[in-house]
């Protein structure tokens, strides 16, 4: 019976070996973590931008016995009032069944569910795990399998006992509109360095692990997983408020219109004005935000700045 059970627990070992990143193989840096202890949470006055959170590519939470750390990251978001959430995974999902039912005729009056009305993120965070060990000092799978195996298993797996945990995790903060890659969070946290009680306001990483639920306030390396999230939150936050204010929600390029029919491009706000070129149905014009009336100040892809009615432009669709 141990020989069987030893083979099983060796198979899952070289199963997840394969899957974990090879930075992530061989254990976490020696050197004390930068921000093991678990600061204050950050308040903000109002939010810094709004975000959607997208699940990494590899799902590391299962074999922890947690759920996906998104809970996590929108109670934090929640309770600092940095960021607004919008949920682009179940409530998405739900809202696109009752927008169904409108369409069907099914809603009562005044439902108001239909299209123009969901908010656009102006960032995707991802929130990934670098390395997590239940085994201080050993490899990251001895750690995480001897958090399963039977008392002994540990030790022989990651060559450690399991007296302490730890765990280093990144939040990256994508630019949605320009997919570029603006700033991975990072945020480390140990068992023997960090307290669960509370703190943060009266919150801290222990209260959010119970709130979030999903196994994280069930075990050491579900908390310091917690506390690790809960630092690299504040990284986060910390690297958005830098901006000036007013554009942390993106320096964003400016949306992309078309012509919707053929049109002059004036070089004033007036069908008087002189020509400057001529748009075909479809070419792109980019609104620099200047209006007169009905007229838009548009730019065309060349850098040709003049003026053309709003009623001859419309947003350009994906």
């Amino acid at each position: 019976m141990t020989r069987q059970l030893f083979a099983g627990v060796a198979a899952t070992a070289a199963i997840l070996l394969a899957a974990v990143p090879a930075q992530a193989q061989f254990g976490m840096n020696k050197t004390p973590p930068k921000n093991a202890a678990t600061p204050e949470l950050p308040r903000c006055a109002s939010p810094v931008g709004t975000a959607a959170i997208q699940e990494p590519q590899r799902d590391w939470w299962t074999a922890l016995g947690l759920s996906n750390p998104e809970s996590l990251i929108k109670l934090m978001a929640a309770r600092s009032n940095c960021l607004r959430i919008v949920d682009r995974n179940g409530g998405l999902a739900m809202r696109n069944t009752e927008a169904g039912l409108a369409n069907a005729g099914d809603l009562q009056r005044g439902s108001n569910i239909g299209g123009g009305q969901v908010r656009g993120a102006d960032y995707f965070i991802i929130p990934d795990i670098v390395n997590s060990n239940s085994n201080s000092g050993g490899a990251n799978i001895g750690g995480v399998l001897g958090a399963f195996a039977p008392r002994g298993f540990g030790a022989v797996l990651g060559g450690l006992s399991t007296k302490s945990s730890e765990a280093q995790t990144i939040l990256t903060l994508v630019n949605a509109r320009t997919t570029e890659q603006e700033y991975v969070a990072e945020g480390v946290a140990k068992k023997t360095d960090i307290s669960f009680g509370a703190g943060g306001g009266g919150l801290g990483a222990g209260g959010f692990a119970a709130l979030a639920g999903g196994g994280y306030a069930n075990t050491d390396i579900g908390k310091v997983i917690t506390a690790a999230y809960f630092n690299a939150f504040i990284d986060l936050i910390g690297h958005m408020q830098q901006t000036a204010p007013g554009q942390a929600a993106a320096a964003a390029p400016i949306q992309a219109y078309q012509a919707t029919q053929a049109v002059a491009l004036r070089s004033s706000p007036s069908p008087t004005g002189a020509s400057v070129r001529n748009f075909k149905i479809g070419d792109q014009v980019f609104p620099t935000g200047q209006k007169n009336g009905v007229w838009w100040e548009v730019d065309d892809e060349n850098g040709n700045r003049g003026w053309v009615s709003s009623a001859m432009i419309s947003p350009r669709r994906q």
